[in-house]
Parts: structure tokens; sequence; C-alpha cells
């Protein structure tokens, strides 16, 4: 295993990477419902990141990157069970044309992020 993956199994945090795809007539209808769990879910003191990702070539497909200050287990156990993630997949699950992903990443250390000022441009936040 290389050095670097060594060095960063301190807990660093966990990213999650969920793929959802809607068939394109339904875009609107999802982001709607979606935008209450964002809202809910960005206000959460343990998320630290989250943003959400439009494939062009395919516009019903959504990936959200969230990043959390705690690990898998917790996520999957506390936060998942929280009561305003019913409503919205009640809401959205009938549009999704695709079974939803979740895909979770151990963070590196911070010597392996990077974000520039360009990346929160004007109007962005």
């Amino acid at each position: 295993m290389s050095t670097h993956i060594q060095d960063s199994h301190a807990f660093h945090g966990i990213s999650l990477h969920v793929n959802i795809t809607v068939a394109p007539e339904n875009v609107d209808k999802f982001l709607a419902a979606f935008k209450i769990c964002f809202d809910a879910v960005t206000a959460e003191p343990e998320c630290t990141f989250f943003e959400v990702f439009h494939d062009a070539d395919n516009p019903g497909h959504f990936r959200f990157v969230e990043n959390w200050s705690k690990d898998e287990e917790w996520f999957r156990k506390e936060q998942l069970t929280k009561a305003y993630y019913k409503p919205y997949v009640e809401a959205t699950e009938s549009l999704w044309i695709k079974p939803r992903e979740l895909k979770f990443f151990n963070r590196m250390p911070a010597e392996w992020m990077k974000a520039k000022p360009e990346n929160m441009k004007a109007g962005w936040m």
C-alpha cells in the first residue's frame, strides 16, 4: 500500500457521493422536492460541504458530493434516520429511473485538498 495512503489512516471525515437519475422531464419536480432536504442537510453541523453536480450529457443525472466530519457508521445510524429524508424519498423515489447509488470515501489529510477562490464565484453562494 502507498505510504500516502498508510499515512492517511488517521480519520479526516468521509465524503459521500450519491448518483440519482430521473427522467429529463422530471428534473424540475425532483429539484423542488430535493431542495427542502438539501437545506436541512446542509444545516447539520457535521455536514462540512455539499455540492450538487448535473450531467450536461444526461440531463436527468445528478451527483451529490457531501463531506461529513463523522464516519460512515455514524452517518448510516444517525444521519440517514433524520425525519426530513422520509418526505424527500417519498416525493422523489418514483421519479428515479435507476437505483440510487451511494459510495463512501475516506477523506485524505488536508494536504490533499485545495479550493481556489475562483471556485466560489460571486452569485454561487
